[in-house]
C-alpha cells in the first residue's frame, strides 16, 4: 500500500469525501467495494436510498440514492441543519432514522427512565456537536435540541 493510501486508511477514509464514489457514474458494485455494505437500506419507489454512517461516532452520514439500474443516482450528507429541522415532536423512531441515520449515542436519565435521547454527532463551523432527539416511552419524538457540552466535558454518556 502506497503512503497516501495507508494515511486515508488510517484517517478513516471518507470515500464521497475523496471522490471515490461519484453520483451518476458509481455502481452498487463500486458502493459496495469501496465503502462496504450499509448500515441501512430504504425502499423510495423503484428507487434504494443506503444509509452509510461513517465512524462509530463520525460527524457524516451519507444517504446514497440507487437507481433501478443500480447506478449511484445521489449523494446526500444528511447530519445537516436542514435535516435537523425536519425532525417534529410525533415522529417515530423509524421516521428520524430515515432522515439522519444511525445516531451516534443513546442515553437515558434516572429521573425520566422511560425516555430515550438519541445522539447525533455533527459538524458545524469546523466544531463537533451534538444534536438531541428526544423520545417518548411510545417512541415518539418529544423533543429536539443541542448538546455541546458532553464533547467539552470529554463525557461518554
Amino acid at each position: 500500500m502506497g503512503l497516501v493510501s495507508t494515511l486515508l486508511a488510517m484517517a478513516g477514509c471518507d470515500r464521497v469525501a475523496t471522490g471515490e464514489l461519484q453520483a451518476g457514474q458509481s455502481t452498487v458494485a463500486d458502493m459496495k467495494l469501496k465503502m462496504g455494505e450499509p448500515a441501512g437500506v430504504y425502499r423510495d419507489g423503484d428507487k434504494e436510498v443506503w444509509e452509510y454512517p461513517l465512524g462509530p461516532e463520525g460527524a457524516r452520514t451519507y444517504m446514497m440514492t440507487v437507481n433501478a439500474q443500480g447506478t449511484l443516482e445521489k449523494i446526500d450528507q444528511v447530519l445537516v441543519e436542514a435535516n435537523f429541522k425536519r425532525i417534529q415532536p410525533g415522529m417515530t423512531i423509524t421516521e428520524v432514522r430515515r432522515i439522519l441515520g444511525r445516531n451516534s449515542k443513546e442515553q437515558s436519565f434516572g429521573m425520566t427512565p422511560n425516555e430515550l435521547t438519541h445522539k447525533y454527532k455533527f459538524n458545524a463551523n469546523n466544531e463537533d456537536q451534538y444534536f438531541d432527539v428526544t423520545y417518548t416511552a411510545e417512541g415518539r419524538v418529544k423533543e429536539v435540541g443541542y448538546d455541546t457540552f458532553s464533547l467539552q466535558k470529554g463525557s461518554s454518556r
